[in-house]
């Protein structure tokens, strides 16, 4: 009686061996197509070692959840789900086939393919407590960051900043708070301009010339006014004392 049956599309033997390899070294006993004896019948052999097995491994990807290329493995994920032994796994980006979504499975979309890769650790917990009818793990939480389908080794969530809109979000708070007060800006001082000589003479110059232009506007009128007996007698006296140069 094996521990575990795989069911997977035959396009992706390569991919499932090591699958395979590293449950077997795990200690489980473990059968797939690849162990069938030419002589035998291979549906009567399936059959037989897909009833007899502790737990069926469907693997998800992207031939496998295809309604037509992978309908075998649909069939034996149902018998697996069936018997309630069914622990599917993931290897491509792909999602469940229509009546497993509810099945949480395994994601490996990203798996480096060591044994010692938590994500592989974890679907081995599974396997193991489906074979031994104990309860299924929790699956621990991520401590690698990486894109869906992208493996990156080593790279962990500590000291992963955020850049939006050109600001390191996780550093704003703390910049806000280490930002130093405003200094008190004091209302400018009244500039007081100092003595300009040219500006003195300009203002001088436009004094001087409106009374020197009334002035002989005064004296030309004047004198006309006087010569022709409209003025009055003490303007005109006024007048010609002005006019007359003094006797030495």
């Amino acid at each position: 009686m094996p521990d575990v049956f795989i069911s997977y599309k035959k396009s992706d033997a390569d991919r499932v061996r090591p699958l395979v390899e590293h449950l077997r070294a795990a200690g489980l006993d473990v059968w797939w197509d690849e162990g069938i004896q030419p002589s035998t019948s291979w549906r009567a052999e399936i059959a037989k070692q897909l009833s007899a097995a502790k737990c069926v491994v469907a693997v998800w990807t992207q031939d496998s959840v295809d309604h037509e290329q992978g309908s075998w493995v649909m069939e034996e994920a149902t018998h697996g789900l069936t018997r309630k032994v069914l622990a599917p796994v993931r290897l491509d980006l792909v999602s469940p086939p229509l009546g497993f979504g509810e099945v949480q499975y395994a994601d490996l979309a990203a798996w480096s393919g060591s044994a010692d890769d938590p994500r592989f650790q974890h679907f081995l917990g599974i396997v193991q407590a489906i074979v031994r009818a104990e309860p299924i793990p929790v699956a621990p939480r991520p401590t690698h960051f990486e894109a869906p389908g992208i493996k990156l080794q080593g790279v962990t969530m500590q000291n992963v900043n955020i850049h939006v809109g050109g600001r390191d979000v996780a550093d704003e708070a703390e910049e806000e708070d280490d930002a130093p007060e405003p200094a008190e800006v004091d209302a400018p001082a009244r500039v007081r301009s100092g003595f300009s000589l040219p500006m003195a003479i300009t203002r001088a110059i436009g004094i001087i010339f409106p009374l020197i232009a009334l002035m002989i506007f005064v004296f030309s009128m004047g004198g006309m006014a006087c010569d022709a007996g409209n003025a009055p007698a003490f303007f005109c006296q006024a007048l010609d004392s002005v006019r007359q140069p003094a006797k030495p």
